[in-house]
């Protein structure tokens, strides 16, 4: 079945992603959700999703039907699959439905069908999830791209961008704070960019006080261990964040950087 799945999406492919004449999108998208689970990287992330992702952002399903498959990938079958694992084929489930998230937002910011609840519950579940995943590995030889911490970070810049107010943002900092405390891992894929991108998102929302970004920053340099390495791996996946923040921030962010600084001093020097 994987492949004559395979044939198909290579068709769809060739034909620029056109919807097939005979093919329902909306029933199709299901088989494309769970395609996303495969660790076979072309079916996973050249086919299924990439389908996926331009069917979407086309606008090839109802609103009704978008909240149904961005629901589906927030469901126990999908963002939370075998959640706790580590080291498994499970991650690719995970990490690739978080990344419906930001495709269906950007369709949202053009033409709105969630309610303030449904997008406050989207926030609330990925947050969660940032917590609860324990496989933060980018790149997994011979199977391709996993980056659940990278793709988690594309869907909380999307939030930050449509969410009603800021109630939900100073927990997503925190989340974010908790994403570069890893002590058993340095990210080595690009994970401090893409997170950048996610803080620089909430910034840009406006929606939180100078005093409480500069609170957050300050927690960079508070460690809650003395052990080698593990203290190495959190000061330096800390530093990678804020670097990144300091040389994407504009005049509009001084006082970001400079907050962002003195933190990455305390941590050089700590």
């Amino acid at each position: 079945m994987l492949g004559e799945l395979r044939e198909e999406l290579l068709q769809i492919r060739d034909n620029e992603y056109t919807v097939p004449a005979d093919t329902d999108a909306y029933p199709y998208a299901q088989l494309l959700l769970e395609c996303l689970g495969s660790a076979d990287a072309e079916l996973r992330d050249k086919l299924a999703y990439t389908t996926l992702a331009k069917w979407i952002l086309r606008g090839e399903f109802r609103h009704k039907e978008l909240r149904g498959l961005l629901l589906q990938a927030l469901s126990p079958n999908g963002l939370f699959f075998q959640i706790g694992e580590a080291g498994t084929d499970s991650v690719f489930k995970r990490a690739f439905s978080v990344l419906v998230v930001p495709l269906a937002l950007r369709v949202h910011e053009r033409d709105p069908f969630l309610s303030e609840e449904q997008l406050e519950s989207t926030a609330e579940q990925v947050i969660e999830y940032i917590y609860l995943e324990q496989d933060v590995r980018g790149y997994v030889p011979g199977k391709g791209w996993a980056h659940s911490v990278a793709h988690t970070a594309d869907a909380l810049a999307a939030l930050a961008r449509t969410l009603p107010d800021g109630s939900l943002m100073p927990a997503m900092l925190d989340a974010i704070l908790y994403a570069v405390s890893r002590d058993d891992l340095i990210y080595a894929h690009g994970e401090d960019e893409r997170l950048a991108s996610a803080v620089l998102a909430l910034r840009q929302a406006d929606a939180l006080a100078d005093d409480q970004w500069k609170a957050w920053l300050l927690e960079f340099a508070v460690l809650e261990t003395d052990w080698f390495p593990e203290r190495d791996y959190i000061i330096l996946n800390r530093k990678l964040l804020l670097r990144s923040l300091y040389f994407r921030a504009d005049e509009g962010f001084a006082a970001l950087c400079l907050d962002g600084l003195q933190a990455l001093q305390q941590l050089e020097h700590g």
